[in-house]
């Protein structure tokens, strides 16, 4: 295994990061001390063709980046726990996700639910505000369903990573929740997190998919979108067929500085395929919250 580690600007911070963000598979990570002011480029590779390939094409994409990274070679076992370094617990309200390792060491409050995960190779380790933001509004609709209805709600987590959110609404009581992925190793470290967290096997329907083909036939009372804003915006007829009447479309993975360009790629098929007049509706037509640079963007769809 290679690492490579680099500081960097943070002028770059950003646009790294929304970069990141559009790969399908990423290796690269960031560390980030605003207080300190230190921020820092890191990325694990198989073998050092494969680093310096990466390297070689970040850097084509950001000239700005110093020109050479330290590299080191790792053995497993050093690996591992330099990647462990990167994962921290994170909650919101009731919520915690706590790295598997770790679960030992962090207690969480008497009813409050536990999420243990190890993110793998697999975009998402439930640190970024895109992740946080729809955990959010995966409590807010819980919230207001009740455990009950809650329970039978069909909910569809679209761009799953390493399945943080599905897992996490059915660890909070849902019993009919589906997710899926492009990258089949997304899949497999899903399939681990379930495990970890003792769930069985069926508790989440997990499919190796892309949006078009996995929404195809398929209605949910809540869409739980993190997938990057021009994807969104491609995929916005799916996306608007597949919300169930009366169902919840929240997305993220959008820039507050686009979140006007994703809300307007949406508003003719919504108004179209939910069959609504946007002036006379507009309670509907989307709320969004913002998050550092990031927001996420929720449509309610009339129950008719």
């Amino acid at each position: 295994m290679i690492e490579l580690r680099i500081p960097i600007s943070p002028t770059l911070v950003d646009p790294l990061e929304e970069w990141f963000n559009e790969l399908q598979r990423c290796s690269w990570g960031l560390n980030t001390d605003p207080a300190g002011a230190k921020f820092e480029l890191f990325g694990y590779f198989d073998d050092e063709a494969a680093a310096q390939e990466a390297w070689a094409a970040l850097h084509t994409a950001f000239p700005a980046l110093p020109k050479k990274p330290k590299q080191t070679s790792l053995d497993d076992r050093d690996w591992k726990e330099a990647y462990k370094a990167h994962l921290r617990p994170w909650s919101t309200g009731e919520l915690h996700w706590v790295p598997v390792w770790l679960k030992d060491v962090y207690p969480i409050p008497a009813g409050h639910t536990r999420l243990l995960f190890d993110a793998g190779m697999a975009f998402g380790t439930g640190d970024h505000p895109t992740t946080r933001l729809m955990a959010q509004r995966l409590l807010d609709f819980r919230a207001v369903l009740g455990p009950q209805d809650f329970a039978k709600a069909r909910i569809i987590d679209a761009g799953c990573g390493s399945g943080i959110l599905a897992l996490s609404a059915a660890l909070l009581g849902g019993k009919n929740v589906f997710a899926f992925d492009r990258d089949p190793e997304s899949i497999v470290v899903s399939r681990e997190n379930l495990v970890f967290n003792g769930l069985p096997e069926n508790a989440v329907a997990l499919e190796n998919s892309g949006i078009e083909a996995a929404l195809k036939g398929r209605t949910g009372d809540l869409i739980l979108a993190n997938i990057q804003a021009d994807v969104l915006s491609i995929h916005a007829d799916d996306l608007a067929k597949a919300t169930a009447p009366g169902g919840t479309l929240a997305m993220s993975g959008i820039l507050a500085a686009e979140v006007n360009d994703v809300r307007a790629a949406f508003e003719p098929n919504l108004a179209h395929i939910w069959k609504y007049d946007v002036p006379d509706e507009l309670e509907y037509f989307g709320s969004s919250r913002v998050m550092g640079d990031w927001c996420d963007l929720v449509f309610e769809r009339p129950a008719r």
